[in-house]
């Protein structure tokens, strides 16, 4: 329960000006933004977050998926920077906790 309150902090200094207050994600975010980018998906378990396994994700976050994904078109940015390993598990952990049981249990068999 720590680290999922230390997740929700680190998320709210971080991750809540595209992901949103309640890990809703942009407005119609399948959608392009004004830039013609992809948009910030749901983080609640209604996107394709949990699709990752906790080493992708954590990737992801650490280093932007700029440095992952062939030819990405989005603004998600690496954090490396400004949060630390630690943290970014603890984002994690708070983001999987707004997740349904079975998203979450699918999500445990795909990162094993």
């Amino acid at each position: 329960a720590l680290m999922i309150a230390r997740g929700k902090i680190v998320y709210e200094s971080n991750c809540v000006s595209c992901h949103q207050v309640n890990l809703v994600g942009a407005e119609n975010w399948k959608g392009l933004d004004e830039d013609g980018h992809t948009k910030a998906p749901p983080l609640n378990g209604k996107g394709h977050t949990w699709h990752h396994d906790d080493a992708s994700l954590h990737n992801i976050i650490k280093y932007g998926l700029a440095k992952i994904v062939k030819n990405y078109e989005g603004k998600m940015i690496g954090f490396g920077d400004k949060i630390n390993d630690k943290q970014i598990d603890s984002v994690l952990s708070y983001i999987k906790s707004h997740w349904e049981d079975e998203i979450y249990e699918r999500q445990i068999s795909i990162s094993k």
